[in-house]
């Protein structure tokens, strides 16, 4: 199996956030053709970008956000501060957007396809540091690092690259809270704590929203490639009570 992984920060092609006074509007409110939401809770907003040559995106804003790539194209930008940059996308690619980001853009080639996830938390900052986050003693990178393999990780988000081929199985092992990004199709065999098994099927652009989930799996077809975005303010969140 072919196996490659962009991770790239902001700083490798000078996205750098202008400081000027008054940001531009929202990219979903400036441009809804090529921004469309997907999900939102109180912790995360969900969209995904989808344009191709020769599209084009006037002057919008962006809050902090984690960025992946679905498909390999090239675009033009014009940054908040009127300073140009190009930005090459390539499927599997991951950014962390922690300024967020103002700028215009034009294709050059190829398509846009980007799923954004969103990180309310990171929006303002906080005084002091934030608390740490425990995670439960089967925590899917500490049972299965092969498959689980951390790209990057923050105050706010620790992000994940997963991939499996067929046959492969995982052991029981859970997860915080998260947004589940596919880039690959795959039918999955999955075996949750009470002993149900439950077919599971991905698709390239499929996102999701999951709340600490706990499973063991087998992979029955194709070969799954997902990113995962796991979202610490929900991790710190208290509970709701259940009695």
């Amino acid at each position: 199996m072919k196996r490659y992984l962009a991770v790239v920060p902001a700083f490798a092609f000078c996205l750098t956030v202008s400081a000027s006074a008054q940001k531009s509007q929202d990219a979903v409110i400036v441009d809804p053709k090529v921004h469309n939401v997907l999900f939102e809770n109180d912790h995360v907003r969900v969209f995904e970008a989808r344009a191709s040559y020769p599209a084009s995106s006037p002057m919008h804003s962006h809050p902090p956000f984690v960025f992946i790539g679905l498909e390999t194209g090239r675009v033009k930008m014009r940054l908040g501060d009127g300073k140009p940059a190009m930005l090459d996308l390539n499927p599997g690619q991951v950014m962390w957007m922690g300024d967020g980001i103002e700028h215009s853009w034009e294709m050059i080639s190829g398509k846009v396809h980007v799923i954004a996830v969103e990180v309310k938390s990171a929006r303002k900052p906080v005084a002091g540091a934030l608390p740490p986050v425990t995670r439960k003693a089967n925590d899917a990178v500490t049972v299965d690092p092969d498959v689980h393999n951390v790209i990057l990780e923050n105050d706010h988000v620790r992000v994940y690259d997963a991939r499996g081929a067929k046959g492969r199985k995982s052991p029981m092992h859970s997860h915080p809270s998260l947004v589940f990004v596919s880039l690959a199709t795959a039918r999955l065999n999955m075996t949750l704590p009470d002993g149900r098994n439950v077919i599971f099927d991905t698709y390239p652009g499929q996102a999701l929203w999951m709340e600490n989930p706990e499973h063991s799996w087998e992979i029955l077809s194709g070969e799954p490639h997902v990113i995962v975005v796991e979202v610490k303010s929900a991790q710190r969140a208290p509970r709701a009570r259940t009695d």
